[in-house]
């Protein structure tokens, strides 16, 4: 009689051995997306975790094992975005007490003559 006493063998052996290689799967999955998110934010820490859940029902000294994985990572962050409320509740793009330097404005006569040049 066969006995196994190790986990990695019986994590080898759950699902006719399909499910170790989908573990692997989702452990590189969930690090893909975390090294994603490291380098569009590389001061930033980034965490997540793949757990595997056993469970395992018992009759007549017979052992059914169930196994249920999952994978979490943080959400994307999401970058603001800046507006201004003007006079009537509306929001602006631009800041209601500045200029708008690049439109046309009337240049006020400032008295010079021909002959002053």
């Amino acid at each position: 009689m066969k006995k196994i006493r190790d986990a990695s063998m019986i994590i080898g052996l759950l699902e006719n051995g399909q499910f170790n290689p989908a573990l692997s799967q989702e452990i590189a999955d969930t690090l893909q997306k975390l090294s994603e998110m490291s380098e569009e934010n590389p001061h930033a820490t980034f965490k997540g975790q793949t757990t595997v859940k056993l469970n395992f029902s018992v009759k007549d000294g017979m052992v059914t094992i169930g196994v249920d994985m999952e994978s979490k990572t943080p959400k994307r962050p999401r970058k603001n975005s800046v507006f201004w409320v003007v006079e009537d509740g509306a929001l602006s793009t631009e800041h209601p007490r500045q200029h708008d330097m690049f439109s046309t404005r009337a240049v006020p006569d400032a008295g010079l003559s021909a002959g002053a040049q």
